[in-house]
């Protein structure tokens, strides 16, 4: 395969090192492509971008360059290990406590909301085993 004409990965090194890099998709197996795409439009404001009738893929994006990949798993029993996880930053508390509130009223399964010194978070768990993140940081990494 002709380097240059991937997008996923770069010839060119700098400095013995990779030239700048930027993460350009998370791709989740799931069992359910269609309830996933419903409960990331719903809890995360993601946006379809792909055939809506695909019980076979999704892809979505937030608009700020984050893409979500979900392709149907095709073996049964939960694709990832423990303690997987996908995690979305908030910039106010409140924030992470209405999503609480509103994955608790919907009978999503949810942590109990997590107070510690990197700040206030929430885990919630999907059939697949793997949790998605939602936390306001007192210091942010990036």
């Amino acid at each position: 395969m002709d380097s240059d004409m991937n997008n996923h990965c770069t010839s060119r090194f700098i400095g013995g090192t990779l030239g700048r890099m930027k993460l350009n998709h998370l791709d989740l197996q799931v069992h359910d492509v269609t309830s996933t795409v419903a409960f990331f439009e719903r809890y995360f404001g993601l946006t379809l971008q792909s055939n809506p009738g695909s019980p076979a893929l999704a892809i979505l994006t937030d608009g700020h360059g984050f893409v979500l990949v979900l392709q149907r798993c095709e073996r049964a029993g939960d694709p990832y290990p423990g303690g997987f996880h996908l995690g979305f930053l908030v910039d106010d508390v409140d924030d992470v406590q209405a999503l609480h509130r509103r994955l608790r009223a919907d009978d999503v399964p949810v942590s109990e909301l997590i107070e510690n010194g990197r700040g206030t978070m929430l885990y919630a768990t999907r059939p697949e085993g793997y949790h998605v993140e939602v936390a306001c940081q007192r210091r942010r990494f990036a």
